[in-house]
């Protein structure tokens, strides 16, 4: 029986909604060259595990940076051929509902830093977005 090689092409994928403590979600991931950043939901909010029960709580997302190490191309024969980069994993201040589009423009700046050696400190930087920061920007002022 001979088994057929999926090719993954670079750009943004939606993952199945998984339904957490109530919270529907997505995690999206943006994929380029062979480094790709994952938006998921963890359970955190504002003061590390996610209360429900209270009301000045919100769940947050979290990015987690991966770099391919898998054989030639986008061949992807196995889950561990995406490997999480060293310090490349926190969690932001967009919640969960955040718009895609949103989320697109973030992953692609977060790309952006982990193509620089010394990432680590402006993906700590990177971890502060709001959805706000992307819809200043869009009626022409920056923040």
């Amino acid at each position: 029986m001979s088994r057929t090689k999926k090719t993954r092409k670079p750009g943004f994928e939606k993952k199945p909604a998984i339904p957490l403590d109530g919270i529907s979600t997505v995690d999206l991931e943006l994929v380029r060259g062979n480094r790709k950043v994952v938006w998921e939901y963890i359970d955190e909010g504002w003061s590390g595990e996610y209360n429900p029960n209270d009301p000045n709580d919100t769940p947050l997302l979290r990015f987690s940076c991966y770099e391919y190490r898998g054989g030639e191309g986008f061949k992807v024969e196995e889950p561990l051929d995406w490997v999480q980069m060293d310090d490349a994993s926190y969690c932001t201040r967009m919640p969960v509902g955040t718009p895609v589009r949103i989320l697109a423009q973030a992953a692609a700046i977060i790309l952006e830093a982990v193509e620089d050696v010394c990432y680590k400190k402006r993906l700590e930087e990177l971890s502060w977005f709001e959805p706000e920061d992307f819809t200043k920007r869009r009626k022409g002022g920056r923040s």
